[in-house]
């Protein structure tokens, strides 16, 4: 049982039981995943413990000023270098800054070559939340030699998402993940070039039923799964993609799916990639190589 479950369970038994919510450590799943639960569930703080280390990383990241509208006590001395705050995706400006903050972090530990593992990143967040049309939250945490990331929502779930744009043979939502990271898939079908555009923050159509429409374009196209995968293999990094009682692992060395007690309605997207790993593949190759390589991440 891999750590995503373990704390889905953890929370799931909390609320059914009416139960606190002990943290004695916390990885950037744990906070985004956490943030989203409590939001959806309308948990109050009372609910949550955490260790005097925890509640202060909870603090400094805006844990709780985001989930709670409580105001920040810490300074945030290394934001961009070490850490991204907690993010809530709730427009493409704040998936902008989420990306900006990430890209700093990674631009300050490998240089200025790192704008391609920027671009995977970026398309990620940018198009979970996009596609999810739901509440969703970035956060980003430098540890040792390795940078760890989580995109979490509580929208539609890749299943829901890949149902709806009529996408055969999605039966599970490990059909739908696995169907996700394969190169080439969107589930962005054709658009009429007629429909008319709604704002990413509409919530009513304002036009008839005949009318077409589409909405306000994000910045990339499809989820940019595929390119984390094929990042995170040529890295030697990990990846954990749950959604809906589907989880899949992801690393250099193995790969495997597994089917959960609990439901997350929802994507939660957990990375880990290592910084020395990136910064020598970069390093070690010339221009050439380093063009070859963008052409075949970025597509």
């Amino acid at each position: 049982m891999f750590d995503l479950e373990l704390r889905l369970n953890s929370l799931y038994e909390a609320l059914n039981n009416h139960t606190l919510i002990h943290l004695s450590f916390v990885n950037p799943f744990d906070t985004a995943m956490l943030a989203a639960f409590i939001k959806k569930n309308s948990i109050s703080k009372e609910l949550i413990v955490p260790d005097d280390n925890v509640d202060s990383y909870l603090n400094t990241i805006d844990f709780y000023k985001l989930v709670w509208g409580e105001p920040r006590t810490n300074k945030q001395w290394t934001i961009g270098r070490s850490y991204c705050p907690l993010i809530e995706l709730s427009s493409p400006e704040h998936t902008d800054t989420a990306t900006t903050i990430i890209g700093n972090i990674l631009e300050g530990r490998c240089g200025e070559d790192a704008y391609s593992v920027i671009d995977v990143i970026g398309e990620l967040i940018d198009n979970v939340w996009s596609h999810g049309k739901a509440l969703g939250y970035a956060v980003a945490q430098v540890s040792g030699d390795d940078i760890k990331f989580s995109v979490v929502d509580i929208g539609k779930g890749f299943k829901n998402v890949l149902q709806e744009a009529n996408i055969s043979g999605i039966k599970s939502d490990i059909d739908a993940i696995n169907w996700s990271i394969q190169k080439g898939h969107t589930s962005k079908g054709q658009e009429d070039e007629w429909a008319q555009f709604l704002p990413f923050d509409s919530y009513e159509n304002p036009f008839s039923s005949g009318v077409p429409i589409k909405e306000e374009e994000n910045h990339h196209e499809g989820l940019g799964l595929y390119k984390l995968v094929d990042l995170v293999q040529k890295t030697k990094g990990n990846l954990s993609i749950l959604s809906g009682q589907g989880l899949k692992f992801i690393s250099a060395e193995r790969e495997f799916d597994s089917e959960l007690k609990n439901h997350w309605q929802g994507v939660v997207i957990y990375c880990t990639l290592n910084i020395r790993n990136i910064k020598n593949a970069l390093q070690n190759s010339d221009a050439s190589d380093i063009d070859a390589i963008l052409k075949e991440i970025l597509g």
